[in-house]
This record gives C-alpha cells, sequence and structure tokens, in this order.
C-alpha cells in the first residue's frame, strides 16, 4: 500500500480556498463514515481550522467521546499523526458532539449553544447507504434528520457554507443528470408519504412501497431525492448547496494510497479476488462505473465549500446550487474492474490469472449458475469448518457479497449522461497551487496507476477487519 508519507505538500501560499477555512469552525454529520473520515483528516493535514465539531451518537453503549478517540487511532491518521511535532495538540482540534436524531432535540441545549455562536461551515455528510432498507427508515434518516440538522443551523448567523452530500444518482431514473433538483416526489412528497405509512399495516406498506419508488431501483436514491426537494423548498434562504458524488471507492493518493475502511460498494465485490476466488457479477461490462477515489471526492467537496461564498448574489439564491461530480470522459468501465484491479496482484501469475478472476456479465441465466456454484463451495467450506470445531463463515460472506451485488446491479446495467458545468466551473477557477492542494480533475485521472493499490487497499482492509472482531469489536 506503500509509505505512509505526506503525498501532497500542504505548505500555506496565497490561496483562497485555504484563506476560506483558515480559523474556520467547522461542524460535521458522518464523520464516522468512509468519506468524513477523509474530509476530517484534509481539513487537520491541509487546512488551518479552528475546530472541528463532530456530531455523533453513542453506539453499542460506547460513548461518543470514546467512539472519536477510536476514530482518531485508525491508519487513516498515520500521517498527520507522523509529521507533526505535537499531534495531540492537532487532534485536540476534533471534538464530539453528543447526538440523538431521533429526539426532537438532536443535541443538549448547552452544546447548542456552543454551536450556534461558533459554526462557520457545515458538511452535512450523514446517509443510510442501504439500499434495501425500509422506505420509512430511509426517508427518516436521510431526510427527516438532514431536517433537524438544518433546522439548527438556520440559527446560526455566522455560517457562511453549507454542504449537503447528496448522490449522482438521486435521479437515476433520468439518463441525463443535470445540476438542477427535480420535485416530481410521488404521493404529494416525503412528507405525505410518511403520513399514509402511519395508518398503514407492514404488509400494506411492502405493497404499497413499489408504487412510491416507481422508477428508482430503491430508498436509497429516492430519499436522497426527497432530502434534495426538501432543502429547497425549506432552506433554499441559507447558503447551501448541494454535493453528488458518484460511486466512492478507495483513494488514489491521499491520505494512504489505496485506503478503504469498508465492503458496502465495489471493494465488498472485489473480496473474492484477494482470496484467489472467481467471481462473476452482473452488469454491462460496456457501460462507464462512473466511480471516483474517495481522496478526490472530498477534495472536490472542500472547493465546493469554498465555492458556496460565490453563489450568494440574488440571482443564485433562489434555489441551491447543485454540483455534479461526474465525467462523461475518463471512466473506469464495469468489465476493467477485474482486468485492472489484476495488476495490484503481487506475482506476475496472480497478474495474469487475476485478469479473469472478476467477470461481468448481462446474463442471468450465467450469473444464477454461479452464484449456485459458489454457494456450494461455501457450504462445503463451512461443513468442514464445522467438522473440526471452528466458526461458519463462508456462506455468510459469500450471501453478503452476493446482497451487495443484487442491490446494485441496477447501476451496472444502465448508462447516464452528465451535466457537470457548476463543478467545471469550481475546478478552472483554482489557481495551480490550489489544484494540486485539492486534486479533484477526474477527466486526468490516470486509472492505471490507480489500481495499483486497489486490491492491496482491500486486503489491508481486510487484515483490519479481522484485527477489530478478534479484540472483540464489531
Amino acid at each position: 500500500m506503500g509509505d505512509l508519507k505526506m503525498i501532497v505538500s500542504c505548505t500555506s501560499s496565497d490561496s483562497s480556498v485555504e484563506n476560506f477555512y483558515k480559523d474556520s469552525v467547522v461542524l460535521i454529520t458522518g464523520g464516522t463514515g468512509f468519506i468524513g473520515k477523509v474530509l476530517i483528516e484534509k481539513l487537520l493535514r491541509c487546512f488551518e481550522v479552528k475546530k472541528i465539531y463532530l456530531l455523533l451518537r453513542e453506539k453499542k453503549n460506547v460513548k461518543s467521546k470514546d467512539r472519536l478517540k477510536e476514530i482518531l487511532q485508525e491508519p487513516i491518521f498515520h500521517v498527520v499523526r507522523n509529521n507533526n511535532p505535537t499531534p495531540a495538540s492537532v487532534f485536540s482540534k476534533v471534538i464530539a458532539i453528543d447526538t440523538n436524531f431521533q429526539q426532537d432535540k438532536i443535541i443538549s441545549d448547552r452544546d447548542r449553544e456552543l454551536l450556534l455562536s461558533e459554526v462557520t461551515i457545515v458538511f452535512n455528510v450523514m446517509a443510510s447507504v442501504k439500499f434495501n432498507e425500509h422506505i420509512e427508515s430511509a426517508l427518516d434518516t436521510n431526510v427527516n434528520c438532514s431536517r433537524k440538522l438544518f433546522d439548527m443551523v438556520t440559527q446560526m448567523h455566522q455560517v457562511r457554507s453549507i454542504v449537503h452530500v447528496s448522490t449522482f444518482y438521486s435521479n437515476c431514473d433520468r439518463s441525463h443528470i443535470e445540476e438542477r433538483i427535480f420535485d416530481d416526489v410521488p404521493f404529494g412528497g416525503h412528507d405525505n408519504i410518511l403520513r399514509i405509512f402511519r395508518h398503514l399495516s407492514d404488509s400494506e406498506k411492502d405493497k404499497l412501497t413499489p408504487s412510491i419508488l416507481g422508477p428508482m431501483p430503491n430508498s436509497y436514491t429516492f430519499s436522497k431525492k426527497c432530502a434534495e426537494v426538501m432543502i429547497q423548498q425549506r432552506y433554499s434562504h441559507l447558503p447551501i448547496v448541494i454535493f453528488r458524488p458518484p460511486i466512492v471507492i478507495s483513494s488514489y493518493q491521499e491520505p494512504i494510497p489505496g485506503w478503504v475502511d469498508n465492503f458496502n460498494g465495489i471493494a465488498g465485490m472485489c473480496i473474492p479476488m484477494t482470496q484467489g476466488k472467481i467471481y462473476c457479477a452482473r452488469g454491462e461490462p460496456d457501460l462507464p462505473s462512473h466511480s471516483v477515489p474517495v481522496d478526490y471526492c472530498v477534495a472536490a467537496l472542500l472547493a465546493v465549500g469554498a465555492e458556496v461564498r460565490k453563489n450568494l448574489i440574488p440571482e443564485r439564491s433562489r434555489y441551491p446550487a447543485v454540483y455534479n461530480f461526474a465525467t462523461d470522459c475518463n471512466n473506469i468501465r464495469w468489465g476493467e474492474y477485474g482486468r485492472k484491479a489484476a495488476d495490484g496482484c503481487e506475482t506476475r501469475l496472480g497478474k495474469f490469472f487475476g485478469r479473469y478472476a472478476l467477470g461481468v456479465t448481462t446474463s442471468r441465466i450465467l450469473r444464477q449458475l454461479f452464484v449456485w456454484w459458489f454457494v456450494l463451495q461455501a457450504a462445503v467450506a463451512d461443513l468442514l469448518l464445522m467438522i473440526v470445531g471452528k466458526k461458519r463463515k463462508n456462506l455468510r460472506l459469500v450471501k453478503r457479497v452476493f446482497a451487495l451485488e443484487d442491490a446494485a446491479c441496477f447501476f451496472a446495467l444502465h448508462r447516464w449522461t452528465v451535466q457537470n458545468d457548476n463543478m467545471r466551473r469550481v475546478l478552472n477557477g483554482l489557481s495551480e497551487h490550489e489544484r494540486k492542494l485539492l486534486e479533484f480533475d477526474i477527466d486526468k485521472l490516470d486509472w492505471n496507476d490507480y489500481f495499483k493499490n486497489f486490491l492491496p487497499g482491500i486486503k489491508a482492509a481486510l487484515v483490519r477487519c479481522f484485527q477489530r472482531r478478534s479484540k472483540g469489536c464489531s
């Protein structure tokens, strides 16, 4: 995965982006997630922020402050730790705020007054990314929780920038994704949907859900669309914009090449490759995947955050600006993932055979035959484990991987084109120094170089996962 080193020099020179974040007080939701961790790390490493407040909930009897301590000990923060003579002073800038979004008052009155008086920049990164989550739960997390946050932010008189992280697929029922909000939510909008659901039984909700989703593939994309509409209807008067990344994959360069910390996306589908197994996914090999490395995503997110100040003139403030962080030009195609990921194999033999370890097919029959074969192998392996008195794990892992792929195959079977004028304007407005500090030009990304660390990064993440489990952590 490469040495832990400073990939980009963050030594300050005159930069409007650096000046924008200097001495700022940043509020972040979703700081424990994939994008959130990289965002925190980048702010600490490259910008002279004054404070970073994280809204964190207690989880599995672990207090928010203890969760923060655990997060800051993770490998992603080793670069900050190793390149500062007094790392404790840097990490002391990050402060956990006890939060419960299931209550009307999401934080204590004391913490609320603190945030209202200090916060200048807000990044709303929290989201439920479970594709098959019940529509009520998805709307509660992705819409209602954001509404509670923005109701509080409305009273933050020093706030000069608010970025809501949505998804490029919030309007995936359209083949061309424009940089605008579409308010064609059925059944009178998400509030009315939730009101209707209160009077229905679980079986009635299940029957009604397909009609509500319509052409949307799952509750995740639908709820993210609803959140955008909610923001336009209620918070257009705020300095708020919507940032839409596509599929976010492991890092390219920063802070560690190939870093990833979850297996919810493409990394999970590539796990069999790391174990020397063949895997077959359903999709269209020649379609673009619209994938972006997480460090590029965060760099673009920070650039957009600094851009908000330019969107406060009257003619631009009627509706929140939307930034599609995607391109039609330089996309890795679905059929190329296996071939390119094989470049990260350690041996020449591994590189050769690895090119055929991950296949992509449009055939339902071929895919189903492969599923049965894979499940049979996993069942036999678990039987052997049971005989020798060890815990069964193979069949459970296989089911998780296939469930993930089944939920995601919609995105591998459809094509979208992109409008990204706003995002392109942000990139073109950066100085040469800012482009090095915030590298996110997807059109110039070298995918061959990227994939040298893709598979090793997944292997390293698996090792960390097993180590946590051996210590009794989830």
